[in-house]
């Protein structure tokens, strides 16, 4: 429609029109206020370039886990599974399995890595890998996605730091071991009497 118009105002004009002498001369120079280049003035305009990402971690803080997972660094391999599908399990390999070397994995800070290697033995090779399969769906997409989920779970279930005892939750604490000391003292101290009393009745 607006080569259209275009083309009829220069033939109102007797200019003879050209169109790759147009497309040449004005989409080059013409762009919306709207274009990528306007609305973010900084920004990489090659969206097939390979983004890496770099884990910034100060000295001042201890190393957190970002959620990142690099698929260069784990193995994804698709196999056969019984998950729901029917007949169509024994033609299509939709189960997934994902694995990475724990120790190898320099996207997971060390002491995370020490807590996830305790708390996921089961699930950990001797050869120091950890395995997650995911038959959850019928796509293999989305049982890759689930596996990556799982392998993120684990990951954070393991950063998670034991709350700090504060001066309150001590004080709290040693009272109620006072008091449960002073009732075993009282049970201790009644059984004695008991066993007294009847020490003295059998004589």
């Amino acid at each position: 429609m607006f080569l259209r118009r275009i083309r009829s105002c220069l033939t109102k004009l007797q200019i003879s029109y050209n169109y790759p002498t147009f497309l040449r001369l004005y989409s080059s120079s013409y762009k919306s206020k709207y274009s990528v280049e306007n609305i973010y003035p900084n920004s990489d305009q090659n969206f097939l370039k390979k983004v890496e990402i770099k884990h910034a971690y100060s000295s001042e803080t201890e190393e957190e886990f970002t959620g990142y997972i690099p698929l260069d660094d784990i193995q994804i391999k698709a196999i056969r599974g019984s998950g729901p599908g029917g007949q169509n399990v024994n033609k299509v390999s939709s189960k997934v399995e994902v694995r990475f070397h724990v120790e190898s994995a320099s996207w997971i800070p060390q002491w995370i890595k020490e807590n996830l290697i305790e708390n996921e033995q089961s699930k950990i090779t001797k050869d120091g890998f950890l395995v997650v399969t995911s038959e959850k769906t019928r796509t293999q997409m989305l049982n890759q996605a689930d596996c990556l989920n799982k392998v993120r779970e684990m990951i954070h279930k393991s950063a998670t730091k034991p709350a700090e005892i504060t001066e309150k939750d001590k004080q709290i604490l040693t009272q109620r071991l006072d008091k449960a000391n002073e009732i075993r003292l009282r049970r201790k101290k009644a059984d004695s009497l008991k066993k007294r009393n009847r020490k003295s009745f059998d004589d």
